[in-house]
């Protein structure tokens, strides 16, 4: 299970030191006078369940509390958390800065130090592969590539893949190099996996996508069962994708990259074959009356 850092010390601030994200925007929306029936005690935080619309509207929450009560940006468990949250959004530019900011608030606690590592060894690595497309020698490499096929767009090459909006449409095939800064509407890019990584959370899956035209990308994917995941030399085919692109400075390290981000792998279409029900996690949520 995925926890939120463990609180430092028992000492009581306005925003609580807790694992939930929830008492932090409670806290929030009762000291910004807003209002909101919310009967939510707790969202699931496994690794099967990946925070989307949670770390957005949590960051805005902890942002009005910093601004109502100015002690709260002293707090390194609200650093830590919203950190965190940043992570999962691939903002890892102010996930790494957050995790700095609280291991320097509270230099006794092991664990921002222990987060922000990871996250530079995970950018370390990713880094490498993409550099090197996996370490794949060149000819094992063309020879991948030599043998994609129209067939391996599945259903997003033949005019029945089904929009956002519930339409189905037919996609154009693009280049990875051909992608533009966020969702590429109309489009299916299709590559070749060289490379996956995992983190200590198993959270996203990432793997390395290259085709004929360009560099390798990184493929990102969350809210998928842990059994989940493609090998290398998959034809990998994603339709409309979601590209990033990263530019990360941290304490004398420079990191530059290129993602594309999978919500779900029911997106994907894994060697001409669209991925069923059971490689979707299912999100969980547990609620009761809130007491005065």
């Amino acid at each position: 299970m995925l926890q939120l850092p463990t609180p430092a010390s028992q000492e009581l601030s306005p925003i609580a030191r807790t694992k939930s994200p929830f008492k932090i925007c409670q806290w929030c929306f009762a000291n910004c006078g807003l209002t909101l029936e919310m009967n939510i005690l707790a969202m699931s935080w496994t690794v099967s369940d990946r925070l989307s619309w949670l770390c957005r509207w949590t960051s805005l929450m902890a942002a009005l509390g910093e601004k109502v009560d100015r002690t709260a940006s002293s707090n390194p468990d609200l650093h830590l958390n919203r950190a965190t949250l940043h992570k999962y959004e691939e903002n890892y530019g102010e996930a790494l800065e957050g995790f700095s900011r609280a291991a320097a608030l509270d230099p006794a606690w092991p664990e921002p130090q222990q987060r922000e590592q990871q996250l530079l060894d995970f950018l370390n690595r990713l880094t490498s592969l993409l550099e090197s497309k996996g370490k794949v020698k060149t000819r094992k490499l063309q020879s991948m590539l030599g043998s994609l096929r129209p067939a391996h767009l599945g259903p997003c090459g033949d005019g029945r893949y089904q929009s956002a909006s519930g339409q189905k449409v037919t996609l154009e095939h693009k280049p990875l190099n051909a992608l533009q800064p966020g969702v590429n509407s109309g489009a299916v890019v299709l590559g070749k996996v060289v490379f996956s990584l995992t983190t200590e959370e198993k959270v996203p899956f990432t793997f390395g996508l290259v085709d004929s035209d360009g560099p390798c990308c990184a493929v990102m994917v969350y809210n998928m069962v842990q059994s989940w995941g493609v090998l290398i030399g998959d034809s990998v085919a994603i339709p409309e994708p979601n590209l990033r692109l990263h530019r990360i400075q941290h304490k004398g390290k420079d990191y530059s990259f290129s993602s594309v981000r999978v919500e779900t792998p029911l997106l994907l279409v894994v060697n001409g074959k669209p991925q069923g029900s059971s490689s979707q996690a299912a999100a969980t949520v547990a609620s009761r009356p809130q007491c005065e």
